[in-house]
């Protein structure tokens, strides 16, 4: 194709891209949410497990396994959900929401004076005593439960567990010998098996699981960050030996009405909080939707830093009426830098029909908005679905880069202007990491245990 031509498909507008829509968010990727640790969703995943649903959402980025005295807990003033459009609108069918209780507890010390409220020594600042074997152990003084309810469209609720321990945080050989203290175990370990629930009543199909695992996202983060300094040297996942809290429902296909489901993590929080004089909190008022995640990454390196909360705070239906999301996804700037740097040889040109229909069509052709699409009757790897081993950073980046882009916006085939591909020129796109840091277990929950916070013998 010679440049004249070239030049002309690049004025070429399709007006019926504004039904576009936008991509997701991951670790750390917005500056309200970055500082609300808790209600940050990481990550999203969705496959087909035999004759079930595998749904995993992460939350809490770069868990350093030693973080004490408090380590990583959900949040009991954040709503966790895990939302699913079976119908192609847009809009959640059937909602997941896990609502989390934290106690403290008193140590197995004797009681040697009790004077203004303190109860020495029960009153303790570790986070657990030593010998934890169990997600329900005394030892762990910081406590959590959760209950996990479904509800459908027209409001039935199904409680599907309800006070169910979560897994605590490893913290330690002493603490917890219950879980592995070196990496790589591919057994179930005490701990995390006794924190796995079964669901009750009409829910006993069900297999649910809450408490902290090891970060499944493997990334290149410095070098990415560094303006893609992806020089050919050896690259490392920045994620490595790092912690996130993980909720993982596993579901019976029959749940659904329909294999193509588009799949999103949302957290909220009420929308006044009222910080007392003695340190604790009040809150009040409606759910104020803070972090939302479908699709990974994007958010983090497409979706500009201005519009980064609006994204957390906007919903998939209305992702196709909101012009800033579309001009954005329909021209990204990554491409560009893609091309700069000299990765690809020309930035596929706007309009980005072919991230339009990546991002925001479910399985069934239909225009949702942004989300996690799969299609249960097929097998599952992204973009059908994610499960953990997809290496999705490199299939963002061939995709940002031009993997899918094969017409132009007036219809003609999209060639280079030496007649290569875009597809071609972006197939070795990738961050240079191809794999996690452990073996991921082989039965649910799936994920690799919690790194420990003091592996040393």
């Amino acid at each position: 194709m010679g440049p004249s031509r070239l030049s002309l498909r690049l004025l070429v507008v399709c007006l019926s891209l504004l039904a576009g829509g936008a991509w997701a968010s991951s670790h750390r990727e917005a500056p309200l949410i970055s500082n609300d640790p808790a209600a940050d969703g990481t990550d999203l995943y969705a496959w087909k497990q035999g004759a079930n649903l595998v749904l995993v959402a992460n939350y809490y980025p770069i868990g350093i396994p030693y973080g004490g005295p408090n380590y990583y807990l959900f949040d009991d003033n954040v709503l966790y959900e895990i939302q699913i459009d079976q119908t192609g609108d847009g809009a959640p069918d059937v909602r997941y929401q896990f609502r989390f209780r934290t106690q403290l507890r008193q140590s197995a010390l004797p009681t040697v004076s009790n004077s203004a409220g303190y109860n020495a020594y029960k009153d303790s600042f570790l986070y657990a005593f030593a010998g934890v074997r169990s997600a329900t152990a005394p030892e762990i003084l910081r406590f959590q439960t959760y209950t996990l309810t479904r509800i459908a469209s027209g409001g039935q609720q199904q409680v599907i567990v309800r006070d169910a321990p979560v897994a605590p945080n490893n913290v330690g050989r002493l603490t917890t010998p219950g879980y592995p203290q070196t990496d790589g175990t591919t057994a179930l370990d005490p701990i995390t098996q006794s924190a796995i629930q079964a669901g009750t009543g009409t829910a006993s199909a069900y297999k649910v699981f809450a408490g902290p695992r090891d970060d499944p996202f493997f990334v290149n983060l410095s070098k990415t960050f560094d303006f893609l300094n992806y020089d050919g040297q050896p690259n490392r996942d920045d994620l490595a030996g790092l912690n996130v809290l993980s909720l993982v429902i596993e579901a019976p296909l029959t749940e659904f009405s329909s294999p193509h489901l588009g799949i999103w993590t949302t957290a909220s929080r009420p929308k006044v909080t009222t910080r007392r004089a003695d340190g604790g909190v009040d809150t009040s008022g409606a759910w104020v939707q803070v972090s939302r995640l479908g699709n990974p990454l994007v958010n983090e390196v497409v979706i500009p830093l201005k519009f980064k909360d609006l994204f957390n705070a906007s919903k998939p239906q209305n992702d196709l009426k909101t012009p800033t999301i579309v001009a954005i996804v329909t021209n990204p700037e990554l491409p560009q830098l893609l091309q700069a740097k000299g990765f690809i040889p020309l930035a596929p040109p706007a309009p980005r029909t072919d991230l339009v229909a990546l991002f925001t069509r479910n399985t069934n052709g239909a225009s949702t908005g942004e989300m996690l699409h799969i299609d249960t009757s097929k097998a599952s790897a992204f973009p059908n679905g994610r499960q953990l081993t997809d290496d999705v950073t490199d299939v963002a980046l061939k995709a940002v880069g031009g993997a899918f882009f094969t017409t132009f916006a007036d219809g003609g085939p999209a060639t280079l202007p030496d007649g290569g591909t875009f597809a071609a020129a972006a197939a070795n796109l990738g961050d240079g990491v191809a794999a996690n840091d452990v073996p991921f277990l082989a039965v649910f929950p799936y994920l690799a245990p919690p790194h420990s916070g003091d592996p040393t013998p």
